[in-house]
């Protein structure tokens, strides 16, 4: 793999088999340019509540343990991947956040991370419903001002 002198990587994931592979991608990456990487799943607040397939917990089922279960699966998720990329011996920042995921990625965590490559699946469905990837990928593509590798499935 070629050397592109990135400092700081972010990879978004979502549960996905997708995401894991582009976990994955995002550590071999930061290891061959010594770069710190930053992991983050974000909780898409537009699609938790509601009567959609794509919502995560619907109306009648909204107390806030049912939340903090969701915040918390997310959280296990990205610690099991921070551990990953510790092992590694990477420096890395983790966490679960909420917003848009497309701006997260796209530009606010590109701010606040002072990232310069960013990695995300091509598609996603995470282990409670299809939430953050789909078209975050292209928009994150179209509007990132870094660069952006995109992981496909096997």
């Amino acid at each position: 793999m070629l050397d592109f002198n990135y400092s700081n990587i972010l990879v978004g994931i979502d549960g996905s088999k997708t995401a894991a592979k582009a976990v994955r991608q995002a550590i071999t990456i930061a290891e061959h340019n010594h770069a710190k990487l930053t992991i983050v799943a974000i909780i898409n607040d537009r699609e938790i509540l509601g009567v959609s397939k794509a919502a995560l917990i619907g109306f009648g089922n909204v107390n806030q343990s049912t939340i903090d279960e969701v915040k918390s699966r997310f959280q296990r998720l990205v610690h099991k991947y921070e551990l990953m990329a510790k092992d590694r011996g990477l420096a890395v920042s983790a966490f679960v956040t909420s917003g848009d995921p497309k701006n997260q990625l796209a530009h606010e965590l590109v701010d606040d991370e002072h990232v310069d490559a960013i990695v995300v699946g091509a598609t996603g469905a995470n282990f409670v419903d299809r939430m953050t990837m789909g078209s975050t990928a292209a928009f994150v593509i179209a509007q990132a001002p870094c660069d952006v590798f995109v992981v496909h499935r096997d």
